[in-house]
């Protein structure tokens, strides 16, 4: 499975909204259709280090549940650096545009970058 950097956006800020010790996030939150999506990524987001959570360990190939309750610093830092839907439109363009792969590195570089631009540009224009 590709990694889709919509859905790593769109679970980074689930997870963000718990609030209290005993709230979580699990695959039951989500529609069954993409049932295998969000699991396969948020094994990615815990591997990671961007999300304090667990897979739930079952024999066979059936998608995993998983429960996950916090984003660790690291998780905070990358979802603030594409929260804004206008950085993150602008920075999904320009790797369209340029043909380059979206690599975690480059997608949270980049987004400050363009966050920086537009900060310059309200500034100082």
């Amino acid at each position: 499975m590709k990694r889709n950097w919509d859905t790593i956006r769109e679970l980074l800020a689930k997870v963000e909204e718990c609030t209290l010790p005993a709230e979580m996030v699990r695959l039951a939150d989500f529609p069954e259709e993409r049932a295998a999506e969000i699991s396969y990524h948020m094994a990615l987001l815990i591997e990671a280090g961007l999300v304090n959570g667990q897979m739930v360990n079952t024999i066979g190939p059936e998608v995993k549940d998983f429960f996950a309750h916090k984003l660790t610093w690291g998780g905070h830092e990358f979802l603030d650096s594409i929260r804004s839907d206008t950085v993150w439109q602008k920075t999904k363009k320009i790797f369209a545009e340029q043909g380059l792969s979206m690599t975690f590195d480059l997608v949270k570089e980049g987004a400050k970058q363009v966050g920086a631009a537009i900060l310059t540009a309200t500034i100082g224009g």
